[in-house]
This record gives structure tokens, C-alpha cells and sequence, in this order.
């Protein structure tokens, strides 16, 4: 199995520079390695209108057609879209559709759609942003015309780029990335065989796993999982005292045990538990969680009409976001 692609390494010794794509694949495991490198060919295979070559940018991509440094313009959306505001860690970014725009300062920055294994990053900049994980996204929303593109409520300004789109330009930019993004949806969703199988088999390393999910996240020091001895201990006497179950699989647990009893959320392989200090436990199945939000004035994030998820001291003003996303690709892989 190799350590990166082979256009990663030829990219770097034609260049002579260090490539920083290649450097953060390699904190990846080689299963997720091995999954990055089917994905980009899978998208590298869908065709691109010539209308838009100017738009689109694959990882390390040899001879774009309009840019020599087409490299330096993926990893500088990489770095501005998706690991500032990164829905998860180790997340595969494998196209870049977008422009440049500079402000005041003639400082660049990456407008358009980020695409990776896991999210959807939209940025308009000065105007706009959105994170939507990608097996959630309705490929018939994606639309365009000459004033915007958009996939559902979301929008990216297209008159600031008027004069480098052709009349089929945003037409031809919302079918190629539908065809990307229902190919992508369709080969993650893929369970049977092949290169996808293969990369999720290694010691289970999968992105539909809990386990790996919180391993690879920032609050991995703070989740309980049950492959880990001393969580299990922890789990078995939330289980306990919270009475879940017994048919229910415990997949991971963010709480805090004090003298008023313990108090957070529990997955299970069928639904989200948590608990206020001094309050009832809620239950919500997973299939019925659809959105996830912070209720200031509750101090709560609410995940179904009357369930209110606690905070816990580890969920902060900075990464309170994040936690938002990790949680929604955490429900949707304990299901």
C-alpha cells in the first residue's frame, strides 16, 4: 500500500518544494490514505466542461488547464475553508471549485465549495458561509444562474466573477458538481466491495465508525469509548444508573460524574441519551434527529423539539461549532 499518490510525489520533485498536501496525508492512516487516493481518481474521472476549467481544482493536479500553480490554489482553499472551521479531523478534501478574491490589502482569499469525504464548505466571502455534510445534500438543489450559485439556502455570489463566466459557466457548474457530488455519495455509500470496503477494513478504520470518528476529533480525550478499558468501566456505570437498555449498544458517552449523579449525553447504536444534573433522562431515536443547534438562553443544544442536550465544561465558546459537527456525523454513523 503506498504512502501517498504518485502525483503527490512527482508534483513535489518537478516543483523542488515541500508539499503540503503530501505532509498532511501522511498524519492519515493508510486506510483513510487508500480511501483518498480512490476518491480523488473518482473525481478526477468526472468530466469537466471546458467552461469551467477555470473553476475547478483537483489535489496536486498535473497540467490544469489554466493554472501552472493549480496546487497551490487547492491547498490554499484547504487551509482557508476547511481546517479553520474544520466539521471533523483527517477529513479527504478532494475538489475545489471556486475564484480568488483580494481585499484592500491585496490579501487572496478562496471563495466557492470545498468538497471532502465528509462536508461541503461554502465560502462567499465578506457575505456567507455554510458547512453541510455531504450524504445529506440533495444533489437536485444545486442550481445556478447568472447571479448565484446555490445548493439549497446556500449562495455564492457569481456577479463579482461576471467576466471570466461564459453564458453555459454556471449551468455547467452546477451539473458537474452534481455528477460529483451523487458520484461521491454514491461511492461512500457503497458496503460490498471494492476500494472503499478495502480502505474501511483496516483494524475498522471506516469514516461510518464511531470509534475512529471520536479518535481522529480534538475532543478525543474527553469522549468515553468502550474499546478503551477504562471507559468501558466508566460506561458500564452510566449504563447503569442512566438504565439504558440492555438490547442498545453504548457507541460513546461525553459526560461528567459528580456527587448530583452524571450528567451529559450517551449514543447508542439506536438513540441519543443525555442528562441535566437533577433532571430526567431524555431519549431521542437517531433516525429522529435532523438538525442540531445551541440555544443560548438554554445553555443547551437541542436536537429534537423538546430534547435539550447539556453543555459540558470541555464544549467552549471556540470549539462549540465544531462539536455541533461532530455530533451530527456521530449520530449519523452510530445508526
Amino acid at each position: 500500500m503506498a504512502s501517498k499518490s504518485a502525483a503527490i510525489n512527482l508534483w513535489g520533485q518537478m516543483m523542488g518544494k515541500k508539499n503540503e498536501l503530501s505532509d498532511y496525508l501522511e498524519t492519515l492512516s493508510p486506510a483513510r490514505l487508500t480511501l483518498f487516493e480512490h476518491l480523488a481518481a473518482t473525481v478526477a474521472a468526472v468530466g469537466v466542461p471546458d467552461s469551467i476549467n477555470s473553476f475547478v481544482f483537483l489535489p496536486d493536479q498535473i497540467g490544469h488547464p489554466e493554472f501552472a500553480d493549480a496546487d497551490v490554489v487547492f491547498w490554499k482553499a484547504v487551509e482557508q475553508l476547511y481546517l479553520p472551521h474544520a466539521a471533523s479531523d483527517g477529513e479527504l478534501p478532494v475538489l475545489y471549485w471556486g475564484f480568488h478574491s483580494y481585499d484592500l490589502l491585496a490579501r487572496r482569499s478562496s471563495n466557492g465549495i470545498l468538497i471532502t469525504d465528509r462536508t461541503l464548505y461554502l465560502m462567499d466571502v465578506g457575505n456567507s458561509s455554510a458547512q453541510l455534510a455531504l450524504n445529506t445534500v440533495d444533489v437536485s438543489s444545486i442550481q445556478a444562474d447568472a447571479h448565484a450559485l446555490a445548493i439549497g439556502s446556500s449562495r455564492i455570489g457569481l456577479d463579482q466573477i461576471a467576466r471570466l463566466l461564459m453564458p453555459s459557466s454556471p449551468a455547467d457548474s452546477a451539473a458537474y458538481l452534481r455528477d460529483v457530488i451523487g458520484t461521491l455519495q454514491g461511492e461512500l455509500g457503497a458496503s460490498s466491495s471494492g476500494a472503499v470496503a478495502d480502505a474501511a477494513a483496516d483494524a475498522g478504520d471506516t469514516d461510518n465508525n464511531v470509534d475512529q470518528l471520536v479518535r481522529a476529533s480534538r475532543l478525543s480525550e474527553d469522549f468515553l469509548l468502550p474499546s478503551r478499558p477504562k471507559d468501558a468501566k466508566k460506561l458500564a456505570k452510566l449504563s447503569a444508573k442512566w438504565q439504558l437498555p440492555a438490547d442498545e449498544s453504548v457507541r460513546t458517552s461525553l459526560s461528567s460524574a459528580t456527587l448530583a449523579g452524571i450528567y451529559g449525553l450517551a449514543i447508542t447504536d439506536r438513540a441519543l441519551y443525555s442528562r441535566d444534573l437533577m433532571e430526567p433522562l431524555d431519549r431521542t431515536a437517531l433516525s429522529d434527529i435532523r438538525d442540531i443547534e445551541w440555544v443560548a438562553d438554554k445553555k443547551a443544544f437541542r436536537i429534537a423539539d423538546a430534547h435539550f442536550v447539556p453543555t459540558l465544561p470541555s464544549i467552549t465558546d471556540d470549539n462549540r461549532d465544531y462539536f455541533i459537527a461532530l455530533l451530527g456525523h456521530l449520530v449519523a454513523a452510530a445508526s
